[in-house]
């Protein structure tokens, strides 16, 4: 048991440095090219608004990943002078990593090379340090688009986005998402 601790550890440190070094090396590059796409993590009317806003500004589609009811959300959209084929809905996310795992083959269909990330600023620098490493594995570029979340703020740990950021790193590096499987272990008693 001690040495499975010393070895989590170990990974843990890995993985962190190699976030950080995934996030620096993206930061630093210049846009490729205008961006393509306007990607929401949804979930909040604010976001959903904030990207439709941004939409018509800027001509682009948005792609909306989990998020508000498909009906509501559309009208959130439709209200802003969006709709039709420059939206389109995604509801297989359950979190924040999951946002860009599940679409990452839509986005390689789309040929989207540089998007612009849409969501609160409390959830931005995991949000965007998760799609810098996932998505910029696969060599698209992402743009954060904070939106003031006002009174709906809740700020999140270090801790949550460091252990998003290590999550990231695995799912690229393995194609596996280490909390899928822990939680697979832990439903069929297996031991962790």
């Amino acid at each position: 048991m001690r040495d499975l601790i010393v070895m989590l550890k170990l990974v843990g440190a890995l993985g962190m440095g190699l976030g950080m070094w995934w996030l620096l090396r993206t930061a630093s590059q210049h846009p490729v090219q205008p961006p393509q796409l306007i990607f929401v993590t949804g979930g909040f009317e604010y976001r959903e608004r904030y990207a439709a806003r941004l939409a018509r500004k800027h001509n682009l589609p948005v792609l909306v990943s989990g998020g508000l009811s498909a009906d509501y959300g559309r009208a959130v959209f439709f209200e802003e002078g969006v709709q039709g084929s420059q939206l389109s809905r995604d509801d297989q996310a359950n979190d924040t990593l999951e946002n860009f795992t599940t679409l990452l083959a839509e986005l390689k269909q789309r040929q989207v090379r540089h998007l612009l990330l849409v969501t609160g600023v409390d959830h931005m620098p995991r949000a965007s340090l998760v799609g810098r490493i996932v998505a910029g594995s696969r060599g698209i570029q992402v743009t954060p688009a904070p939106v003031d979340c006002a009174d709906a703020c809740v700020w999140e740990s270090p801790v949550k986005v460091a252990a998003d950021a290590l999550r990231a790193v695995i799912w690229v590096v393995s194609g596996q998402d280490v909390k899928t499987l822990v939680l697979a272990r832990i439903r069929v008693g297996a031991p962790p």
